[in-house]
């Protein structure tokens, strides 16, 4: 393989990874498992191709004084094998953390690290990613292979988990680990970047419901009405999931009393930090906005007195500390894919 072959293939399999990567971390149905599997399989690619690239990187810096690319190229290298690594470590070993951080979490921010670097890094010897250092069907031929290598390192690990028996083996389809269900609010509490506010006090916290309907609404926990029931996983990206039973008022129930307009598209659930996200009028009549879980009152750190309650969702949908319900004539896609707060 070439040098300018293997650079080539190391920027479409870090392209691909982090596509994989990112939408493997939206998916919370168990029909876009493959997303995570696919992720996998271009990571194991990634190392097979780093193997050989190595010595490559290498062998030229101990025959010649280092220049300004030489350490960012040693730089961008040494977070790609420690991102790897992390991701292999979690996939393979069980949970683990860093100053609080989970490896998976450590894992996606040593990722995103790596992005500019390597625009840098291609944007700077462009000229040797010109198709005729490639296009051939050999290069083709190889890739395949590469991602074949993937598979094939993929299902041995997979397969190793399951005849030694570890945690790795029974994690959910997203990756994460159980961290306790049905136990109240005993379970791991996590918070989007700097989503943390001072308690709320739930006597003088207020609900508004208000934007593309006929009658705004402001209410208290005493007016929320009658309360439901409904289980659901939280499954957090921070690599834990935990079953709970949710006890609140049923979104579609407020959207009911509020009268959305004929032009009503979209339904933002806002959080006390201006956290929010977006949701279909269809979706927003089956979530649930929760004041308990397992029978007892939402802790501050699990968003009292009001959270969103998301099946089916990762939980940055999860809204916490909700305020306010606002109805939008335009789409749920007018939001980032990711919260930005």
């Amino acid at each position: 393989m070439r040098y300018t072959w293997a650079n080539t293939f190391i920027l479409v399999l870090a392209a691909a990874s982090l596509a994989t990567g990112f939408f493997a971390l939206v998916a919370g149905s168990p029909d876009a498992a493959w997303r995570l599997q696919a992720h996998r399989i271009v990571g194991l690619a990634v190392a097979a191709v780093l193997v050989w690239k190595l010595p490559n990187v290498v062998r030229p810096l101990t025959r010649r004084a280092w220049r300004f690319q030489d350490y960012v190229a040693v730089l961008i290298l040494t977070l790609v094998l420690v991102t790897l690594g992390l991701g292999i470590a979690w996939a393979h070993i069980g949970p683990f953390d860093y100053a609080r951080v989970s490896g998976i979490s450590w894992h996606i921010n040593l990722a995103l690290a790596v992005v500019p670097l390597l625009l840098w890094h291609t944007v700077r010897y462009r000229r040797l990613l010109l198709p005729r250092y490639w296009a051939e069907r050999r290069s083709v031929l190889r890739m395949v292979g590469l991602l074949a290598v993937g598979a094939v390192l993929w299902r041995a690990g997979a397969a190793l988990d399951g005849v030694l028996g570890t945690r790795a083996a029974q994690r959910r389809f997203t990756g994460s680990y159980a961290a306790g269900d049905f136990t109240g609010n005993a379970f791991p509490t996590t918070s989007w970047l700097n989503d943390r506010p001072a308690p709320i006090d739930g006597e003088g916290w207020r609900l508004a419901v208000g934007g593309a309907v006929e009658r705004p609404l402001l209410l208290t926990l005493d007016d929320l009405g009658p309360a439901e029931e409904l289980t659901a996983t939280l499954d957090c990206t921070g690599g834990w999931h935990s079953t709970q039973a949710w006890r609140g008022v049923a979104l579609g129930e407020l959207l009911d009393r509020a009268r959305p307009e004929a032009g009503a598209a979209s339904v933002s659930v806002v959080s006390a930090t201006g956290y929010y996200r977006r949701f279909s009028l269809t979706e927003a009549r089956e979530l649930l906005l929760a004041t308990h879980v397992g029978g007892e009152a939402l802790s501050h750190r699990h968003g009292a007195p009001l959270r969103l309650v998301v099946p089916g969702r990762r939980g940055f949908e999860w809204v916490k500390w909700v305020t306010a319900v606002e109805l939008n004539v335009t789409g749920k896609w007018l939001q980032p894919p990711l919260p930005l707060q």
